[in-house]
């Protein structure tokens, strides 16, 4: 039985049954099933098939009638396989099992099948048959749930073997090695896209290869990929121009195409997941794979898109910080400090404007943030000092300053003293000051002409600890206590309390954001003698600064 190749369970048709209806009620039965039937003799030539055959393979009986069964191998399963089917027939066994066929087409089908050998009255092995039924789609499916469960493995896998603390670029770099224990995957990477839209890799992984260093992919290839990131994941063609990055280190691994998905935190692409496939476009197991490959980009995003985010947020931060910086994109504005009474102008603080018109507090806090605060700080104070060359003299400068800046005594210490000019640095009530006698060690340092005032006095709850710790030469009291002060007497007694403490400690008292002729009026009245407010003056630019009307 050296010849007999495919073939089922059947009924040997071939041989005359005892009546003519019985053979005709057989055939007809055997013509009508749903299951492919193909007969074949010793040297595998087909004798037989049903119109089923027909139907799945695309050839007519016609056409296969004497025709050898290797006509429908598809050439994927090795000749030992046949070897052993043979075998197993020849001894006189059926066969059941899954068989690799192709159409009439060139497709290619699975068919489940038993094999039968059928023997003549005297016993020996004429010929078998095969009942053969399509099961592609059921393998398909079987084969899907099983990658899916592999799949499952992996990013498990990952997950368990983050360590706490890992980088990003950690987790990333193993979210791309596990990537590449997927099916015809040579290689994986995992890029993010900065604030210029570029997208830079922080995971890069190709099978054999040691890991290379990381490359900013170019603006077209990062415009692409971000383009197509917001519209879920692809495949494409891998193209191998002379501008791709890694293109020496993919050289040679049969690549063809690209699956790409995008890499999301809060609904917000942050980035891109890319894998190379040694499979076309067109084939089935790179279209099978993309699925996980969308599955580990949500696995990277739930992993690392806060920290990504949060260091764009950084990096924004910082280059808005940086350009204003670069750019002095702000400008010092004074404001006049009123003795009462005789109403002069003592002293200006010295505040600053952004081009862009963002609250200045919110700007400032930004640079802090982002390690920028001191930078941004030295940079508006350095302007300030230069424009307030042209004040008056006599006149004190008010200047805003963080307590880290003080603490850190340079470069402040240096900006300082290239000016004569008497200075009072404002410190706000609601910044922390965990070590008050270096603070009062580092005020000192700043020389005598240096003094320092606590601001916004009554917005916070640390208002008098703060004052004895620090022992200004100055309080100024906050817009909260001013506004509405006329009809407020418990505000009386509190500004009264404050003028005594003031009188008894020997520190000022400067009442801030006077806007009202009745609130003027009742600071007067409680023995306030310094203020500063839109009644008495708004802040301008130096060259009006000193032009201003004040209040007789």
């Amino acid at each position: 039985m050296t010849g007999i190749g495919v073939g089922g369970i059947g009924i040997d048709v071939s041989e005359p049954t005892n009546t003519e209806a019985e053979h005709d009620r057989l055939v007809g039965a055997i013509e009508q099933v749903a299951e492919s039937i193909v007969i074949a003799d010793r040297e595998a030539r087909i004798t037989y098939v049903n119109p089923a055959f027909e139907k799945v393979t695309g050839y007519s009986r016609h056409e296969v009638i004497g025709q050898n069964l290797s006509l429908l191998q598809s050439g994927l399963q090795p000749p030992s396989f046949h070897e052993a089917l043979r075998a197993v027939l020849t001894s006189g066994e059926p066969w059941t099992g899954d068989l690799d066929s192709r159409r009439k087409d060139g497709s290619l089908f699975t068919e489940e099948a038993v094999i039968s050998p059928i023997r003549d009255p005297s016993g020996a092995i004429t010929s078998c048959v095969a009942v053969k039924r399509d099961v592609t789609r059921e393998r398909a499916l079987q084969e899907r749930a099983v990658q899916l469960a592999r799949e499952r493995a992996l990013i498990a896998d990952t997950i368990r073997g983050r360590r706490e603390g890992d980088t990003p670029e950690a987790t990333a770099q193993a979210i791309c090695r596990r990537v590449v224990s997927l099916p015809g995957v040579m290689g994986a990477q995992l890029g993010i896209f900065g604030l210029d839209g570029r997208a830079w890799p922080i995971g890069l992984f190709v099978e054999g290869q040691p890991d290379p260093p990381l490359k900013r992919l170019p603006e077209q290839l990062s415009r692409h990929l971000r383009e197509r990131a917001f519209e879920g994941p692809w495949i494409e063609p891998w193209v191998n121009r002379h501008s791709t990055p890694y293109r020496h280190l993919l050289n040679g691994l049969g690549i063809h195409a690209l699956a790409c998905a995008p890499v999301r935190h809060d609904q917000a692409v942050i980035g891109v997941l890319v894998i190379y496939a040694r499979g076309s476009v067109g084939e089935v197991a790179v279209t099978d794979v993309l699925p996980a490959i969308a599955e580990f980009a949500d696995l990277a995003g739930a992993l690392i898109g806060r920290d990504v985010r949060y260091r764009t947020e950084v990096g924004r931060s910082r280059d808005y910080v940086l350009d204003i910086i670069g750019h002095r994109a702000f400008r010092p504005v004074f404001q006049p400090i009123v003795e009462f009474g005789r109403s002069p102008i003592v002293g200006y603080e010295a505040l600053t404007r952004f081009d862009d018109d963002t609250d200045p507090e919110i700007v400032f806090a930004r640079a802090a943030a982002v390690g920028l605060g001191a930078e941004l700080e030295i940079s508006t104070l350095q302007a300030a000092l230069a424009a307030a060359e042209a004040l008056p003299r006599s006149a004190w400068l008010n200047l805003n300053a963080s307590p880290e800046l003080i603490l850190a005594r340079e470069p402040l210490g240096t900006l300082l003293r290239g000016s004569r000019r008497r200075m009072v640095l404002e410190v706000t009530e609601h910044t922390a000051i965990a070590d008050y006698p270096a603070f009062r060690a580092a005020m000192a340092a700043l020389g005598p002409r240096v003094e320092l005032a606590v601001d916004d006095a009554g917005a916070g709850f640390a208002s008098l600890r703060h004052i004895l710790e620090l022992r200004p030469g100055f309080v100024k009291l906050d817009r909260s206590l001013i506004a509405g002060l006329e009809s407020d007497y418990a505000r009386h007694a509190m500004i009264a309390g404050l003028a005594h403490f003031a009188r008894a400690t020997g520190f000022r008292l400067i009442a801030e954001g006077i806007e009202t002729d009745q609130e003027f009026a009742v600071l007067r009245a409680l023995d306030i003698h310094l203020g500063q407010g839109f009644l008495l003056g708004r802040p301008l630019r130096v060259e009006d600064a000193s032009e201003q009307v004040l209040l007789a």
